[in-house]
């Protein structure tokens, strides 16, 4: 995919990179990975954040149970809009290496 698709990122998540121990680029893009909730990664962009710290539900991996009406949710609707930033950021993180080049 083209580099606009990185540029169109907010500053803040486009210049964002986790800082939590044990935590690398090929971890975090790992196949399977699962993504960070603002409570688990320090300083996570709320444009990143993916997962709903009331029912821990993952939007990203579509993982988890649900506590609320998705269609109706002001968290859920703001966390499923996160989820193609959140892996637009991946895709940046992942190609970072081989454009520095």
């Amino acid at each position: 995919m083209p580099d606009t698709d990185f540029e169109e990122l907010p500053d803040i998540v486009r210049s964002f990179r986790p800082k939590c121990p044990g935590c690398t680029p090929a971890k975090l893009t790992e196949p399977g990975a699962r993504p960070c909730s603002f409570y688990d990664c320090s300083g996570l962009p709320k444009e990143l954040e993916v997962t709903c710290d009331l029912c821990i539900y993952d939007f990203a991996a579509e993982d988890g149970q649900v506590k609320c009406d998705q269609a109706t949710c002001e968290t859920a609707i703001r966390l499923r809009g996160n989820v193609e930033n959140y892996r637009t950021w991946l895709r940046l993180i992942k190609e970072e290496p081989s454009r520095q080049n």
